[in-house]
């Protein structure tokens, strides 16, 4: 059995100014096992219902974690040599990657609570791991130039490769 709970009367509760006569509230939060469903009953006509909709906002790291999720499933889809898939996944990992340390490091470069000698270490140890990725992404680069010399691309593959590349 569901408890419903006066979002007012809750609110009066809290701040123990509870009025009997300010506990009828036109919002009823209703809480069960499952979810927690809010609605607008109106007290004359308690067939009244409301538009329900819900707005989620997310992170940019969830929205990029996301896009690059996106990217893998089309590379996976396209009609290109599987090595080819393989090299174009570690290419925009290595990207993603990229863009994360040197959000990084600009929010160390940012952060005035630490000292200057601080601030230039940690962006040392992030310049280090940026400098690493880029080796990395040359190198796998690199190993897609020579793939794709070894066996080249059709118009219709070629035009694909394109697209996901970038």
């Amino acid at each position: 059995m569901p408890l419903t709970f006066s979002s007012d009367s809750l609110r009066l509760a809290n701040s123990k100014q509870a009025n009997p006569s300010q506990t009828q509230a036109a919002t009823n939060t209703t809480v069960t096992n499952d979810s927690l469903t809010r609605s607008r009953v109106a007290p004359e006509d308690s067939a009244a219902k409301e538009n329900k909709s819900i707005y989620l906002h997310l992170s940019e790291e969830a929205k990029n974690k996301s896009r690059l999720e996106k990217k893998k499933e089309a590379i996976d889809k396209s009609d290109l040599p599987t090595k080819i898939k393989d090299h174009l996944k570690r290419i925009h990992e290595l990207k993603e990657e990229l863009r994360k340390l040197e959000q990084a490091l600009k929010k160390v470069m940012a952060n005035n609570n630490i000292s200057e000698e601080h601030k230039d270490l940690q962006a040392a140890q992030i310049q280090t791991q940026i400098n690493a990725l880029n080796s990395a992404l040359l190198s796998t680069m690199n190993s897609l130039i020579e793939d794709l010399k070894e066996e080249p691309l059709t118009a219709e593959q070629a035009s694909s490769f394109a697209e996901l590349l970038l």
